[in-house]
């Protein structure tokens, strides 16, 4: 038997790897990815289309001009059409309904064709509550654990995969209303005598205030096997040290609960145990992950998985206070302690062949840095002495510079995020 040392599949959801390590495909199949999902959310619903490729290659291979699309069993076609390469996008908004069958079609530009399984939409559970306390993880680490609890009667809705969306709040805490003006940025030069010059201008974009949105990478399952209510009660969602930068002045999470199919959930399950790192290289290889789609009319291998899922969602809000009155915040992201002041004019000698300093240039570190994008304004050097116009009367070292400045990310916020606020954010 055949045996495939990695063959590395991508879905939109999952974002995170094993460390990657240096060696070659023993072997490799040019497998097609199929990743779609719909849900009994009104939108326009999509399908990723891409090709299996051997570890040791950077990039993978999307698939081009395929025909998508999905039917369900009440007769009606919904059509999707590519959107960037690989990537369809349904051409009308629509939503799975109740207790109806939808199969995934797919035919690539080649003539090869893909079926999956007729799949049912299963029984929507709506999310009660979701909460949050102040616990202790295994290490012992402090922090605010999010949890949710959902209610069910029916005995068939048992299984269930969540995700998340954090939103967090970010204020910048050496925020200037001013910022760098680069007035005049040339260097000496023949018949120039005149230095470059610096200056400061009024802010006029918001550089505060700002909020950053992450998604989870996770694969995060439950069931409801075996509990007499048939209720999931406080499943853990995320938890958050109590020093973590997201949770340093508001935070928000939107927690995603899909119902499954039964075989959704072994699917997910057994895609868990697949990309787990210690079944990668174990004497028993975990083999070909076999989802519900199938090559038509060849034994062509196929990976991925058409999931028909009810989606419910609930948002959550807490502010740091709300958990740790009194305690100081957690620290920015980066070190803001530290300030500089770059000099705005520095001689720099030119090491010639016979490695003699014979000549020099001038250079500005406060000029390079400000068009790097490496430090903002923070406040103005008042031991500065303006330089000399004339060249040739510049002092020998100009240690200092006439401002003194931070890391961009402590003075900006956009550096972290976006400075518009979410429709849905309430401080």
């Amino acid at each position: 038997m055949k045996k495939v040392l990695c063959l590395i599949f991508g879905f939109s959801f999952l974002q995170g790897c094993v460390e990657p390590f240096e060696a070659e495909s023993l072997a490799f199949e040019n497998v097609i990815v199929i990743d779609a999902r719909i849900t009994d959310e009104f939108k326009r619903h999509k399908v990723n289309l891409k090709r299996a490729y051997p570890f040791e290659r950077e990039s993978f291979e999307v698939e081009r001009n395929a025909s998508v699309q999905i039917n369900d069993d009440l007769g009606n076609t919904f059509n999707f059409q590519e959107s960037t390469p690989g990537n369809y996008v349904s051409v009308s908004e629509f939503a799975a309904q109740p207790n109806t069958g939808y199969r995934l079609i797919v035919t690539t530009s080649d003539g090869k064709s893909y079926e999956s399984e007729t799949t049912v939409t299963p029984t929507s559970i709506p999310i009660k509550e979701v909460n949050a306390d102040i616990v202790f993880n295994d290490s012992g680490e402090e922090g605010v654990r999010i949890s949710l609890t959902n209610e069910t009667t029916d005995i068939a809705a048992k299984y269930f995969r969540f995700q998340y969306e954090e939103t967090y709040k970010i204020v910048a805490p050496y925020y200037s209303p001013l910022e760098f003006d680069i007035i005049d940025s040339i260097f000496f030069g023949p018949g120039d005598f005149d230095s470059i010059e610096i200056g400061l201008k009024p802010r006029t974009e918001e550089a505060r205030v700002c909020y950053n949105t992450l998604s989870s990478a996770d694969i995060a399952l439950n069931d409801t096997e075996g509990n007499i209510d048939n209720e999931i009660t406080n499943r853990p969602i995320r938890f958050l040290k109590s020093d973590d930068f997201k949770i340093s002045h508001r935070y928000s999470i939107l927690i995603k609960q899909f119902g499954l199919t039964q075989d959704a959930h072994s699917y997910y399950t057994n895609l868990n145990d697949f990309n787990s790192s210690e079944s990668v290289f174990t004497e028993t290889q975990p083999g070909f992950l076999e989802g519900n789609i199938k090559a038509v009319g060849t034994d062509e291998l196929v990976l991925g998985y058409f999931e028909v899922a009810a989606l419910n969602q609930r948002r959550y809000f807490f502010s740091y206070e709300d958990f740790f009155p009194n305690r100081d915040l957690p620290p920015h992201i980066i070190n803001c302690e530290l300030s500089s002041s770059p000099q705005l004019i520095r001689f720099a000698p030119h090491v010639g062949p016979n490695y003699v300093a014979d000549s020099g240039v001038l250079i500005s570190p406060l000029l390079d840095g400000i068009q790097a994008g490496v430090f903002a304004y923070f406040e103005i050097n008042e031991d500065y002495e303006t330089p000399l116009n004339d060249p040739n009367d510049l002092p020998s070292d100009l240690e200092i510079g006439p401002y003194f400045v931070k890391a961009t990310a402590c003075v900006d916020c956009r550096v972290l995020g976006s400075n518009v606020k979410p429709n849905f954010w309430i401080d």
